[in-house]
């Protein structure tokens, strides 16, 4: 029998597109190119899919991100000596504030950019120590391999 967390996920997942001839007209970015495309929206919920570029990352992109924030404060990479380190219980506490997030994970309609100002939030309120620039140079690295 799946777990809630399986079956709360499984419905994040689930979306009913309209059908083609109910889609509407949006931009495609939000910039100056002023481009629109028709965009799928979903008949449960309403919301509109993300026709972008960006795509959300999966959970275990910021898991992997979790643990390099880890590793740099252990080994004092980059920051002053003697910072206070990351448990893997701080982790834990952040990836279910993460699943707490409305759609985090949901590549429907969120964005990576949209997940990444999330995921500083989340981090920040469990971690005030930890900068914007310490989170996204984790996240750079990471995307770096």
């Amino acid at each position: 029998m799946p777990s809630e967390e399986e079956n709360v996920e499984e419905k994040q997942k689930e979306h009913t597109p309209a059908p083609p001839s109910e889609k509407i007209w949006m931009d495609v970015y939000l910039d100056q190119d002023g481009r629109v495309a028709k965009h799928d929206w979903c008949l449960d919920t309403g919301i509109i899919k993300n026709q972008g570029g960006e795509v959300a990352k999966p959970k275990g992109f910021y898991i992997t991100i979790l643990n390099k924030m880890k590793y740099i404060l252990e080994k004092d990479l980059g920051h002053k000596v003697d910072s206070p380190k990351i448990s893997q219980a701080q982790i834990s506490l952040i990836l279910k504030d993460l699943d707490k997030v409305d759609g985090f994970y949901d590549k429907w309609w969120r964005t990576e950019s949209s997940q990444l100002e999330s995921f500083i939030t989340v981090v920040q309120n469990r971690r005030p120590d930890l900068s914007k620039r310490f989170i996204i140079d984790a996240v750079t690295r990471t995307l770096n391999g």
